[in-house]
């Protein structure tokens, strides 16, 4: 199903495509293609990330990079490429859009079955890492919906040469068997009522997944492949914004190879990925985790009756001043720190508004320090 991500397309479609460029060649006698973009700091005598990003069934690469990954390759210094599907055209129903052979189906039907979109993935992978520095132990993939089966597919078959996947709303599909020859470190995001690719009622969901494993199966078959063991980190995310979700975290350790299990669960989310005015950044948080890092702000699960903080930052996007809204107590101090996690502007003082605009275009995570404690909130400098 086509799924549309304009209200975030619409946030950050900025001047930053001016760097984004189509690559094409033939491929297996198809004509494929791929969106790429190279950050202006970019040197090649430096070896930087690959991160791959999929699009869902019936969209394409130019709409999905309404997701926003440009904006922090920007300040976070890796080369970005969100590859196209070919269509499908289905019998009997006709056309289903751009779709990736990536396992997952229903009714018999496995789009793109006879197309090698592994092997395309891996020759984009080859290309970019011929003609940039990429450092061959960071090539991170995710993807939504479909791409979120198709990054896991590539995780399954790549497993040597990928070195993290973080999928959103697509699990693992039943049309082949997953048989990863290694362990690897493994993020899931998905929203509780998603009527397209369900949760699972077997992890609280409204429906069940039929095109192939459930959130919970996900985390159970990636847990026992990394040899994880309990639970490191669990808790929910502060609820700063109006959007009628909260979104909780879990993740194991003590996995082999220094793997790790992630979990997002989004109560109350459809088939959405979530962007800079809710309570977490999608495109964030995935950057965060091929990172390695984990969660700072999360209320304890074993904490109940908390009264969350809500600080929210307005105009989001902006392209100068920012305002910090509800705030119950005096402000101390705010700093601003870019996605490589280096402090890039500070202000001392009770400022509910600050200037940010000699920063260059990206993400930013803004750090406000008051009389009740440490609170933050992100945001997109245009």
């Amino acid at each position: 199903k086509n799924i549309y991500l304009s209200a975030i397309f619409s946030l950050l479609a900025f001047s930053t495509y001016a760097q984004m460029t189509t690559q094409s060649w033939d491929f297996e006698g198809e004509s494929r293609q791929y969106l790429q973009y190279v950050p202006s700091i970019y040197s090649a005598s430096e070896s930087v990330p690959l991160v791959i990003a999929l699009h869902g069934l019936g969209d394409n690469m130019n709409n999905f990079s309404g997701v926003g990954f440009q904006y922090v390759a920007d300040t976070a210094n890796f080369i970005l490429v969100y590859p196209e599907a070919l269509e499908f055209i289905a019998p009997i129903i006709g056309s289903m859009g751009n779709a990736w052979n990536s396992g997952a189906g229903t009714f018999g039907i496995y789009p793109s079955a006879d197309i090698d979109d592994v092997g395309f993935i891996n020759a984009i992978m080859d290309s970019v890492s011929a003609h940039y520095n990429i450092d061959q132990s960071k090539i991170y993939l995710t993807g939504f919906s479909m791409g979120g089966f198709m990054s896991n597919r590539l995780a399954c078959q790549l497993t040597g040469r990928v070195a993290a996947v973080a999928s959103v709303a697509g699990t693992v599909g039943d049309g082949y068997t997953c048989s990863p020859s290694e362990s690897i470190p493994m993020c899931h995001f998905h929203g509780t009522t998603d009527t397209n690719v369900g949760y699972g009622t077997d992890g609280g969901g409204d429906q069940d997944n039929t095109f192939g494993l459930s959130a919970v199966q996900w985390i159970d078959f990636w847990n026992t492949n990394d040899g994880c063991g309990n639970v490191s980190l669990d808790g929910q995310f502060p609820d700063t914004e109006s959007d009628a979700y909260t979104v909780e975290y879990v993740e194991y350790a003590g996995c082999t190879d220094n793997s790790r299990v992630v979990h997002y669960k989004v109560n109350g989310a459809d088939h959405v990925w979530l962007g800079p005015n809710n309570d977490v950044f999608y495109t964030l948080e995935i950057w965060k985790f091929f990172l390695g890092l984990s969660p700072t702000n999360l209320i304890p699960a074993s904490v109940s009756d908390i009264e969350l903080a809500t600080i929210g930052v307005y105009p989001n996007p902006t392209s100068d001043m920012i305002r910090i809204e509800n705030v119950s107590s005096k402000i101390l101090n705010v700093s601003v720190f870019n996605t490589a996690g280096q402090m890039v502007k500070e202000f001392a003082g009770s400022n509910l508004s600050v200037d940010v605009s000699e920063l260059t275009q990206g993400v930013y995570q803004i750090m406000v320090a008051t009389e009740k404690g440490l609170f933050s909130n992100t945001f997109i400098k245009n």
